[in-house]
Protein backbone atom coordinates (compact mmCIF):
# COMPACT_ATOMS: atom_id res chain seq x y z
CA UNK A 1 0.00 0.00 0.00
CA UNK A 2 1.48 3.75 -0.92
CA UNK A 3 2.06 6.39 1.46
CA UNK A 4 -0.27 9.22 1.77
CA UNK A 5 0.97 12.18 0.68
CA UNK A 6 1.05 14.91 3.09
CA UNK A 7 0.94 18.72 2.40
CA UNK A 8 4.78 19.78 3.38
CA UNK A 9 5.38 22.89 5.49
CA UNK A 10 6.14 25.85 3.38
CA UNK A 11 6.31 29.84 3.41
CA UNK A 12 5.73 31.99 0.36
CA UNK A 13 8.67 34.79 -0.29
CA UNK A 14 9.63 37.12 -3.21
CA UNK A 15 12.04 35.36 -5.41
CA UNK A 16 16.00 35.99 -4.69
CA UNK A 17 18.55 36.36 -7.47
CA UNK A 18 19.95 32.58 -6.12
CA UNK A 19 16.85 31.37 -6.92
CA UNK A 20 17.57 31.19 -10.77
CA UNK A 21 18.73 27.81 -10.92
CA UNK A 22 16.10 26.11 -8.70
CA UNK A 23 13.78 28.19 -10.68
CA UNK A 24 14.86 27.03 -14.06
CA UNK A 25 14.92 23.34 -13.17
CA UNK A 26 11.45 23.54 -11.29
CA UNK A 27 10.10 24.34 -15.17
CA UNK A 28 11.70 21.69 -16.66
CA UNK A 29 10.73 18.66 -13.81
CA UNK A 30 7.32 19.86 -13.66
CA UNK A 31 6.59 19.80 -17.41
CA UNK A 32 8.98 16.58 -18.27
CA UNK A 33 5.46 14.29 -18.65
CA UNK A 34 4.05 16.45 -21.84
CA UNK A 35 6.68 16.41 -24.13
CA UNK A 36 7.01 19.87 -25.16
CA UNK A 37 9.84 21.18 -27.52
CA UNK A 38 12.53 22.31 -25.35
CA UNK A 39 12.86 25.09 -27.56
CA UNK A 40 9.47 26.41 -25.65
CA UNK A 41 11.40 26.18 -22.13
CA UNK A 42 14.58 27.75 -23.54
CA UNK A 43 12.47 30.50 -24.64
CA UNK A 44 11.51 31.44 -21.06
CA UNK A 45 15.09 30.60 -19.85
CA UNK A 46 16.01 33.40 -22.58
CA UNK A 47 13.12 36.60 -22.47
CA UNK A 48 11.73 37.02 -18.91
CA UNK A 49 13.60 34.19 -16.85
CA UNK A 50 17.19 34.97 -18.07
CA UNK A 51 16.90 38.34 -15.42
CA UNK A 52 13.68 37.52 -13.00
CA UNK A 53 14.91 40.57 -10.95
CA UNK A 54 14.94 42.93 -14.06
CA UNK A 55 11.52 41.45 -15.46
CA UNK A 56 9.43 41.29 -12.65
CA UNK A 57 10.70 42.67 -9.30
CA UNK A 58 11.95 46.22 -10.49
CA UNK A 59 8.90 46.32 -13.03
CA UNK A 60 5.84 48.20 -11.15
CA UNK A 61 2.91 46.29 -10.38
CA UNK A 62 4.77 42.80 -11.37
CA UNK A 63 6.17 40.26 -9.23
CA UNK A 64 7.38 36.91 -8.79
CA UNK A 65 6.96 34.56 -5.82
CA UNK A 66 8.56 31.35 -4.58
CA UNK A 67 6.87 28.53 -2.27
CA UNK A 68 9.78 27.07 -0.51
CA UNK A 69 9.63 23.72 2.05
CA UNK A 70 10.81 24.90 5.38
CA UNK A 71 11.89 21.18 6.00
CA UNK A 72 14.88 21.23 3.49
CA UNK A 73 14.60 24.72 1.79
CA UNK A 74 13.86 23.42 -1.73
CA UNK A 75 11.89 25.73 -4.15
CA UNK A 76 8.48 23.53 -4.98
CA UNK A 77 6.61 25.55 -6.37
CA UNK A 78 6.33 29.53 -8.05
CA UNK A 79 3.96 32.17 -9.75
CA UNK A 80 4.53 35.29 -11.46
CA UNK A 81 2.81 38.00 -12.47
CA UNK A 82 3.56 40.99 -15.24
CA UNK A 83 1.28 43.99 -16.67
CA UNK A 84 -0.30 42.51 -19.26
CA UNK A 85 1.85 45.07 -21.87
CA UNK A 86 4.61 43.05 -20.76
CA UNK A 87 3.72 39.42 -20.20
CA UNK A 88 1.32 39.13 -23.62
CA UNK A 89 2.17 41.87 -26.14
CA UNK A 90 -0.01 40.16 -28.95
CA UNK A 91 -2.86 40.05 -26.80
CA UNK A 92 -2.48 43.61 -25.05
CA UNK A 93 -2.95 45.15 -28.72
CA UNK A 94 -5.89 43.21 -29.69
CA UNK A 95 -7.52 44.34 -26.14
CA UNK A 96 -10.44 47.22 -25.62
CA UNK A 97 -8.14 49.96 -24.94
CA UNK A 98 -9.93 50.95 -21.82
CA UNK A 99 -9.48 47.67 -20.55
CA UNK A 100 -5.90 46.41 -21.33
CA UNK A 101 -4.16 48.23 -18.66
CA UNK A 102 -6.27 46.94 -16.07
CA UNK A 103 -5.63 42.87 -17.27
CA UNK A 104 -2.66 41.49 -15.74
CA UNK A 105 -0.89 38.48 -16.98
CA UNK A 106 -0.18 35.11 -14.65
CA UNK A 107 2.85 33.56 -15.52
CA UNK A 108 5.42 30.80 -14.92
CA UNK A 109 3.40 28.81 -12.62
CA UNK A 110 4.59 25.37 -11.48
CA UNK A 111 4.02 23.35 -8.52
CA UNK A 112 7.08 20.50 -8.11
CA UNK A 113 5.45 16.75 -9.44
CA UNK A 114 6.16 15.19 -6.41
CA UNK A 115 3.88 17.93 -4.45
CA UNK A 116 1.29 18.69 -6.58
CA UNK A 117 -2.70 18.44 -5.31
CA UNK A 118 -1.90 19.36 -1.99
CA UNK A 119 -2.50 23.09 -1.96
CA UNK A 120 0.57 24.33 -2.35
CA UNK A 121 -0.92 25.81 -6.03
CA UNK A 122 -3.71 27.77 -4.20
CA UNK A 123 -1.49 28.88 -1.91
CA UNK A 124 0.21 30.52 -4.17
CA UNK A 125 -2.42 31.54 -6.33
CA UNK A 126 -4.06 33.11 -3.58
CA UNK A 127 -1.06 35.28 -2.66
CA UNK A 128 -0.97 36.25 -6.64
CA UNK A 129 -4.78 37.54 -6.41
CA UNK A 130 -4.44 39.72 -3.46
CA UNK A 131 -1.33 41.69 -5.03
CA UNK A 132 -3.17 42.11 -7.99
CA UNK A 133 -6.24 43.41 -6.28
CA UNK A 134 -4.09 45.63 -3.98
CA UNK A 135 -2.86 47.06 -7.44
CA UNK A 136 -5.60 48.04 -8.90
CA UNK A 137 -5.55 45.30 -11.64
CA UNK A 138 -9.22 43.91 -13.13
CA UNK A 139 -8.63 40.75 -14.27
CA UNK A 140 -6.00 37.74 -14.51
CA UNK A 141 -5.22 36.57 -17.79
CA UNK A 142 -3.23 33.64 -18.74
CA UNK A 143 -2.31 31.21 -21.49
CA UNK A 144 -1.33 27.45 -21.74
CA UNK A 145 -0.87 24.97 -24.41
CA UNK A 146 -3.53 22.94 -25.05
CA UNK A 147 -1.50 19.75 -24.71
CA UNK A 148 -1.10 20.33 -21.02
CA UNK A 149 -4.18 18.82 -19.91
CA UNK A 150 -3.28 18.74 -16.45
CA UNK A 151 -3.06 23.24 -16.39
CA UNK A 152 -6.12 23.39 -17.93
CA UNK A 153 -8.23 21.35 -15.45
CA UNK A 154 -6.12 23.09 -12.78
CA UNK A 155 -7.53 26.49 -14.04
CA UNK A 156 -10.67 25.62 -14.92
CA UNK A 157 -11.12 23.89 -11.21
CA UNK A 158 -10.28 27.64 -10.05
CA UNK A 159 -12.61 29.19 -11.26
CA UNK A 160 -10.72 30.67 -14.64
CA UNK A 161 -12.80 30.75 -17.78
CA UNK A 162 -11.93 29.38 -21.18
CA UNK A 163 -11.34 32.04 -23.80
CA UNK A 164 -10.32 31.68 -27.57
CA UNK A 165 -7.87 28.87 -28.68
CA UNK A 166 -5.00 30.18 -30.63
CA UNK A 167 -2.88 27.71 -33.35
CA UNK A 168 0.34 28.38 -35.05
CA UNK A 169 2.02 25.44 -37.49
CA UNK A 170 5.35 25.26 -35.95
CA UNK A 171 7.71 25.41 -39.01
CA UNK A 172 11.35 25.09 -39.08
CA UNK A 173 11.72 28.92 -39.49
CA UNK A 174 9.73 29.46 -36.25
CA UNK A 175 11.64 26.94 -34.56
CA UNK A 176 14.70 28.56 -34.94
CA UNK A 177 13.47 31.88 -33.89
CA UNK A 178 12.22 30.40 -31.10
CA UNK A 179 16.03 29.60 -30.32
CA UNK A 180 17.74 32.66 -30.67
CA UNK A 181 14.84 35.13 -29.57
CA UNK A 182 14.72 37.38 -26.74
CA UNK A 183 11.06 38.30 -27.77
CA UNK A 184 7.53 36.90 -26.03
CA UNK A 185 6.54 33.47 -27.74
CA UNK A 186 3.34 35.32 -29.71
CA UNK A 187 5.58 37.45 -31.86
CA UNK A 188 7.93 34.85 -32.57
CA UNK A 189 5.16 32.93 -34.42
CA UNK A 190 3.12 33.91 -37.33
CA UNK A 191 -0.26 35.03 -37.24
CA UNK A 192 -2.54 32.45 -35.62
CA UNK A 193 -5.97 30.74 -36.66
CA UNK A 194 -8.10 31.51 -34.05
CA UNK A 195 -11.36 28.81 -32.23
CA UNK A 196 -13.25 31.44 -30.63
CA UNK A 197 -14.76 30.45 -27.38
CA UNK A 198 -18.00 28.74 -27.67
CA UNK A 199 -17.55 28.09 -31.12
CA UNK A 200 -17.20 24.43 -32.37
CA UNK A 201 -13.82 23.16 -33.11
CA UNK A 202 -12.87 20.91 -36.00
CA UNK A 203 -12.40 16.87 -34.79
CA UNK A 204 -9.05 16.75 -36.44
CA UNK A 205 -7.76 19.52 -34.29
CA UNK A 206 -9.76 18.91 -30.93
CA UNK A 207 -7.41 15.20 -31.44
CA UNK A 208 -4.02 17.25 -32.40
CA UNK A 209 -4.95 19.99 -29.18
CA UNK A 210 -4.07 16.66 -26.69
CA UNK A 211 -0.62 15.82 -27.92
CA UNK A 212 2.85 17.54 -27.67
CA UNK A 213 3.55 20.08 -30.74
CA UNK A 214 6.80 17.91 -31.55
CA UNK A 215 4.25 15.10 -32.88
CA UNK A 216 1.71 17.45 -34.51
CA UNK A 217 3.94 20.35 -35.19
CA UNK A 218 1.22 22.52 -34.80
CA UNK A 219 1.23 25.12 -31.12
CA UNK A 220 -2.52 24.96 -29.46
CA UNK A 221 -2.97 27.80 -26.91
CA UNK A 222 -5.91 28.24 -24.68
CA UNK A 223 -6.16 31.61 -23.54
CA UNK A 224 -7.83 31.73 -19.72
CA UNK A 225 -9.33 34.70 -17.47
CA UNK A 226 -10.35 35.35 -13.87
CA UNK A 227 -12.42 38.39 -13.09
CA UNK A 228 -11.11 40.02 -9.89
Amino acid sequence: MSTPLTTPSIIIRSYQADDLSACQALIIDANKDYENPIEYYNLAFQTDMADIEKSYLQVPNAHWWVAVSTEDNRIVGQVALQPLHLGDPSYYNCSPLEERDQICELRRMTVHPTVQRLGIGSRLLETLLSFAREHGYRQVHLTTLTNMSKACSYYEKLEFTKGDVHWYPLTHMSTTRMLNSKDHIGEILPAPTIFKSGNSIPVEDQERMKLPPTKTKYIYVQHFFLTL
